[in-house]
């Protein structure tokens, strides 16, 4: 349930009110911020609006069935042009969303900030933050059910896209009574959910299955801090033939591991970047934390960062050089 009104009455007025709007989700996106980009982007062409979807990174194949997304451009060229409104979507600060070096203060009048990760900074003029809620794609969902917009399924579709992503199937602690509810109206209304399961959860590629082999052979644990970990290096990437951000599901699925706390996940990117990802089911740790003391951030129980580097074995153990 929505408690934040003054904010969520600013929010339809400036959509009202502004003609040309920019609609951004993180780099290396997923599931749930390119079905709350998505979704706001349908509202706006229905109201004729101009607006343009960005995002630093190309989406990956398996999501182009989500309406609207062979519009996401990967052009910076976006930020030197003049907006009355940016929205930024599903990123806990501007260097996660890839655009702190891109956007420019004297073109455009506002930005909001829509998220629900407790680490969020609140850098936008206007900020809906709300860590509750099982993802950007349910505030969303939120807010056109108290602006009283009539969704229909390709917009139900995005959405159902990114709470089935961010809660994992609902199986990790984003899942709420209000997600099912949610996820069960959307449903009514027609979200292709067998498209859904299609091209999210059964896309398991041979290049894919080959990559997550070699995390496979190198899990670890570490009883000091009762960590299991493992990596994957970019020579591994290109060997199986697989995209750097093909790995990002192995985090979720090592989160079953029973014996140990916490799972780290390291994936070297190419530019000499390791994003690292940490998940834990325990009620007492908090990896967000962990995550943004190391320049990320998430949540308590799935969180991520990003270090310069690149993995390097020596002697039965794996370094950041």
């Amino acid at each position: 349930m929505l408690t934040n009104l003054g904010t969520i009455q600013k929010i339809k007025q400036l959509l009202t009110d502004s003609r040309r709007i920019l609609l951004v989700t993180h780099q290396n996106p997923d599931g749930d911020g390119l079905g709350a980009v998505s979704a706001l982007a349908q509202y706006l062409k229905k109201l004729n609006k101009d607006y343009v979807m960005f995002c630093k990174d190309v989406s990956p194949a398996n999501y182009q069935f989500i309406p609207l997304l062979h519009e996401l451009t990967t052009d910076p060229e976006v930020f030197n042009q003049n907006h009355d409104l940016v929205i930024v979507m599903d990123a806990g600060d501007l260097k996660y969303a890839g655009i702190d070096d891109l956007l420019q203060r004297d073109k455009f009048k506002t930005l909001i900030n829509i998220d629900h990760h407790v680490s969020n900074n609140h850098f936008g003029d206007i900020n809906l933050v709300l860590p509750e809620v099982s993802s950007a794609s349910e505030i969303i969902y939120q807010l056109f059910r108290f602006w009283k917009i009539q969704l229909d399924k390709e917009m139900a579709t995005a959405l159902l896209n990114g709470i089935i992503f961010d809660t994992g199937v609902f199986s990790n602690s984003g899942t709420t009574l209000s997600s099912l509810q949610v996820a069960s109206h959307l449903l009514n209304i027609g979200a292709r959910h067998m498209e859904i399961n299609k091209n999210i959860l059964r896309n398991k590629s041979l290049s894919l299955l080959k990559l997550w082999g070699r995390a496979f052979e190198r899990l670890q644990y570490n009883s000091s801090y009762d960590l299991a970990f493992t990596v994957i290096t970019l020579k591994d990437i290109i060997e199986c033939g697989a995209e750097p951000e093909s790995a990002s599901g192995l985090s979720n699925f090592f989160n079953d591991l029973a014996g140990a706390k916490v799972t780290l996940v390291l994936i070297e990117q190419p530019d000499s970047i390791i994003k690292g990802s940490l998940r834990t089911t325990r009620d007492d740790v908090d990896v967000a934390k962990l995550a943004q003391s190391l320049g990320g951030g998430g949540h308590q129980k799935a969180a991520g960062f990003s270090v310069s580097g690149r993995l390097v074995y020596n002697k039965g153990n794996w370094f950041i050089d």
